[in-house]
């Protein structure tokens, strides 16, 4: 069980998707912690590479 005062972990699956795009793990690693939680929250729901990588697509085009 997680400790409320972790970091929640970043699912392996979006972990390397954020790897493969480095416009979305710099968009990732700027966002404030409530931001990144939803969506590590939100990527929990994908069940296949392709969904995933769509997901981190969109990341990579936000102006933050």
């Amino acid at each position: 069980m997680q400790d409320k005062n972790q970091r929640p972990e970043v699912p392996l699956g979006l972990g390397y998707a954020l790897a493969m795009n480095n416009k979305a793990l710099e968009n990732f690693a700027h966002m404030s912690s409530e931001h990144r939680r939803q969506v590590i929250e939100e990527s929990r729901a994908f069940t296949t590479k392709q969904e995933m990588r769509q997901f981190v697509d969109e990341l990579g085009k936000i102006e933050l």
